[in-house]
This record gives structure tokens, sequence and C-alpha cells, in this order.
């Protein structure tokens, strides 16, 4: 026996190794391919130069001989297969651009937001990405995600470099480091580095829109604010803003008798405390000159508004609506809305579910000469309570005979002929809404508050004339774990399949082997 049979097993081992090792490093790292072939390559290698060198039973040659070559037929049939798999991938994802996602939720779609966003593009928006071999994981990440916007519009246009390679040009984006993105168009850019929907759909605002749209929430009438994070606050609120690019500002009516010249929109969110006659003029003028306003209002509570409603056409009733009905897990106190009227306000909320945690009606006066839409509305079932000492001392809530019956309107959209002001459509527009809770941390935090999440998000995109966001915004993963499994089942699954079976199947093949040597 030469050296070379010698060695010929424990090469051909080595090369095994090598290709398994090649294999799992893909699955398990981020190494760059390249590197991975090469390991591969090399394991091909030492395995045909085992078949080459390894010893050979002289007296069984010709039954080798055939052996061999219907094991070399069945090779080739099977490296055919995989070529022929291989090249169509190849050509389906050069030549189609259409891809079929599956999923659940559709994550792997773009939302119907982002392609309003991308339909609405008029001029190119360019996006420089910078990535190098070592970034090669993050690059294919972005390059497929992109891919789906440059689908949607030819105004995307995409470039990858490598800035090692060319320093000049990272240098004219502030040093942008491997893995960054650059949005840009005319002299705007925005550096985006998380490879998400989200992420690019807010750069591409961010570089597209010539003024920042502007939101004023009012302050000093015990107004819910933007910037508390507690159960309480409208941070959640103030967080999407700021995402798709909205300034949140904070507004106090008695320091100035005048309101900001960038305003979009204003929030009144929640006040228990009146606003003075000079306040509420200051508001009525702003509407009456194009002005977008939202109020959400609470229970009992006077807001010195009266006026400035009933030149819109409606009025704030004094009480609590009950819904037996439709309801929040049977709290007669927090109606459910599952159907929605023809609004671009509840565009895209059907499906959807709205609840909200005490609500008090709204009325609409006559000959208001505004448009007026209702947006939730009550079964006739529901009742409505206005005797509040009364209800303070009851512990649970029902209707009874003599009570005021439904259905109750709870939410108004109202539009009218404006003046000018910051939004380039002049018409002003209110909304008037029976409660503020709906929208606060603690209510959008409920994963099953999903409608109030997204109903707040299409008021103030109306309201700001940002109807182009009015949409189903980027889907989460839906992540489904298995939750009836224990730590034991689990790791009885494990070893079951990465360790016993592949066991077995060793333990048969040599015994296989050792019977037929």
């Amino acid at each position: 026996m030469s050296q070379l049979q010698k060695w010929a097993t424990p090469i051909g081992a080595l090369g095994i190794a090598l290709i398994i090792a090649a294999f799992l490093l893909g699955i398990l790292t981020t190494m760059r391919r390249d590197y991975l072939l090469f390991i591969g390559g090399i394991g091909v290698v030492l395995i045909g130069f085992y078949i080459i060198t390894r010893p050979r039973d002289t007296t069984r040659q010709t039954s080798n001989l055939n052996i061999a070559a219907q094991g070399g037929n069945v090779i080739l049939f099977a490296l055919a297969f995989i070529g022929i798999l291989v090249a169509v991938n190849y050509i389906v994802e050069r030549q189609f651009s259409q891809r079929l996602d599956l999923t659940a939720n559709q994550e792997h779609t773009l939302s119907q937001q982002t392609i309003q966003v991308l339909q609405g593009l008029t001029e190119p928006v360019q996006v420089t990405g910078f990535f190098t071999p070592e970034t090669a994981a993050q690059r294919q990440q972005s390059e497929r995600l992109l891919k789906d916007y440059q689908n949607v519009t030819d105004k995307f246009v995409v470039q990858y470099v490598d800035p090692d390679v060319n320093p000049l040009l990272a240098k004219k984006y502030e040093n942008a480091l491997p893995g960054t993105l650059v949005f840009e168009k005319g002299q705007r850019t925005e550096k985006v580095y998380d490879a998400d929907e989200n992420s690019f759909t807010n750069a591409i605002l961010k570089v597209t829109q010539t003024q920042q749209p502007a939101i004023y929430f009012t302050t000093g009438h015990g107004e819910l604010s933007p910037n508390d994070t507690e159960a309480n606050g409208l941070s959640a609120v103030a967080n999407y803003l700021k995402q798709i690019n909205y300034r949140v500002e904070p507004l106090t009516l008695t320091i100035s008798n005048t309101l900001p010249a960038d305003t979009s929109a204003i929030v009144i969110a929640g006040p228990t405390n009146k606003f003075s006659p000079e306040s509420a003029q200051l508001l009525k003028n702003y509407l009456d000159q194009g002005g977008r306003v939202l109020l959400m209002t609470e229970l009992n509570t006077d807001l010195g508004l009266d006026e400035l409603l009933k030149a819109w056409g409606v009025a704030l009733e004094t009480n609590i609506v009950l819904e037996p009905t439709q309801n929040y897990y049977g709290n007669v106190a927090f109606p459910v809305f599952a159907e929605f009227s023809d609004s671009p306000v509840l565009q895209n909320m059907r499906g959807q579910l709205v609840f909200f945690p005490g609500a008090r009606s709204i009325k609409e006066l006559e000959e208001s000469g505004q448009d007026l839409t209702a947006l939730f509305t009550t079964t006739a079932d529901a009742c409505a309570k206005t005797d509040f000492e009364k209800i303070k001392q009851q512990t649970t809530l029902q209707c009874d005979e003599g009570d005021p019956k439904g259905p109750f309107t709870v939410g108004y959209a109202i539009e009218g002929a404006g003046g000018a002001g910051a939004n380039a459509d002049a018409r002003s527009r209110l909304i008037v809404l029976g409660n503020a809770t709906f929208a606060t941390n603690q209510s959008l935090n409920n994963r099953e508050a999903a409608g109030n999440s997204l109903l707040i998000q299409n008021m103030l995109n109306w309201l700001a004339g940002q109807e182009q966001l009015i949409a189903i915004p980027p889907r989460d993963p839906n992540v489904r774990r298995l939750t009836a499994f224990t730590a034991t089942d689990v790791n009885l699954v494990f070893w079951t399949s990465v360790a016993l079976i592949p066991l077995a199947a060793l333990v048969i093949g040599g015994m296989l082997w050792w019977r037929r040597r």
C-alpha cells in the first residue's frame, strides 16, 4: 500500500468535514459567500483525492466498476437536478420582480402606506448604500428590500459603493460608515442605518417634503401631554408623528394672541379646565381661516368652547354612553365600533376594532352650513347616563328604564370653507370626539387596540393634509411561539432531531458498510 493510499481515508473524511463546516457556517454566521465557497471547494477537492487514491481490492475490480458506474449515474442525475434548480432560481431572480408572499400578515410585502408614498414621487430619489465585504449580509438585506421599492416606481435610483474603494464619495456624506444608506433628493439627505421598511419610507418623506409639518398640542388646561411616557400620556402618538417627519410642539394659547404660522394642525387632548374666551376666540379664528383642529374630550367637563362648536354644527352632551351590545369584554362603558362611515379619516379601517373607554355623545345641530360626517355611532340598544353624582355611587353600570336611548354619535369629522394657512388645501377641518383615553399610551400599547392606533394616525394625517399617509402602516413580524411545550419537551425535540436521528443513520450506515466490506 502506497503512502497516498494510507492517507486517502483521513483526507476524504477531512473533505466531508470541510463541506459540512461550510454549510453550517453559512447558516449560523454572516461569513462572506466567497469564503464559504472556498472552504467547500477544498472539501470537494479532498473528496476527489480520496476517490482517486483510495485502496482497491483487485478481486472485486469488475464489481466495483459496475457499482461505481451506477453511483456515477446517480451523482450525475443529482448534479443535473441541482443545476436545473439553480438555473431556474437565477432566471426568476433576474427576470421577474413579482414575489409570492405566503406569510400570515404579508410581512414581506410593502405596506399600502409605503406604496402610496412611492407612487407620489414626482422627482427621483437617489439611494447610496455604503458596504464593504465585511458587511455583505447587511447589503443583501438592504438590496432585497430596495428592489421592492424599485418595483413600485422608476423614481427610485439605487447604487452601492465600497467606502474603502471610493473614500471621496464616503467623505461627501460626512464619512459614511459601512452599513449606511444615504437617501438624497436635491440638497436634502437622510442617513439610515437599519434595513427595514419603516426607516426607508421615513427617510423618503424627510428628503421629499419641502416643509416639515408641525402639530401643536395645547397646554395649560389639564390636557394629556405628548411628552408624558406614563400610562395616561400621549408619547406613543408623538413618537409616531416624529417617525413620519412631523414636528411636535406645545402650544400655550395664553402667551400670545396669534398662532405659529407653520401650524399644520392643533390637538386639544382631554382638557379638564375651561378655555378663556380669548383662547376660544383664537381657536375659532384659526378654524375660520382654514385651520385644522382635533378636539378629544373627556366626561363631565365644561371646556368653554360651546360657541365655537355651535358655529361648526355640533354640541357636546353631558353624559356617558353605555353600550350593552357591542362593548369591550362586557364593560358597557367601553363601546366598541367595528363598522365605519365613508370618510377619508376611516379609510382602510375595515376589519379593525376601535374602543372608547368612557365616551360622551355629540349632538348635531341644524343648519350649520358645514359638512358633517358621523364617524362613530352606537347601536340602538345603547343608553346614556346623565347623573354623574349617582354614577359615582354605583358599583355597576347598566341601562335603566327612563335613560335616553341610542343610537348616539360619539365622533364627527367636519369640513368648511376657510381662508389661508399652513395647509395647501385651505378647507377648514375639525374632528370632535367624545373620548380622549383611547389615544393614551395605555390604550395604544394594548395588542387588541390596533384600530385605535390606526385611527389616531389617520385623523392627524387627514387634518395635516397628508392623506397619502392614511393607510395600513408597516406590519410587525408575526412571531408564533410554541407555548404548549415545556423545557423538557423542547430539549427532547432538539436532541432527537439534532443528535439521535443523525447518529442512528450513521450507525446503520456503518453496519451496512461492515457487512459488505
